[in-house]
């Protein structure tokens, strides 16, 4: 799975056994979509005659229009962020780590 690298970097990933490793992870629950997360939480926390206030749209909507579907364009905004999340931790597992980075880690870990 992870392979010592004779480069710079201490540990990588295949690009197969990193997008295993994410499959797992989602599929078992211990890494989420941090964006796709928080959208449905904005709308469970809202009443159903209240404004919603969009991402990108200069004006309000009810939260009945996007439970409704009436503003579609507001859900793309959470899947392209989750899409790039996963493609920069794929990236992340593929490159590996370095020396420099994961001694940053441990120190950061170890002032927590």
């Amino acid at each position: 799975m992870a392979e010592v690298s004779t480069s710079s970097n201490l540990v990588s990933f295949t690009k197969d056994d990193a997008i295993k490793l994410i499959s797992a992870a989602l599929q078992g629950g211990a890494l989420k979509l941090p964006f796709a997360a928080s959208f449905p939480e904005r709308i469970i926390e809202s009443n159903e005659g209240e404004i919603f206030k969009p991402f990108l749209r200069k004006e309000n909507v009810t939260i009945k229009e996007v439970v409704d579907g009436k503003v579609m364009d507001q859900f793309v905004i959470p899947a392209r962020a989750d899409g790039l999340y996963l493609l920069s931790l794929l990236a992340v597992l593929t490159e590996g780590i370095s020396k420099d980075a994961l001694a940053d880690l441990g120190l950061t870990a170890a002032t927590e």
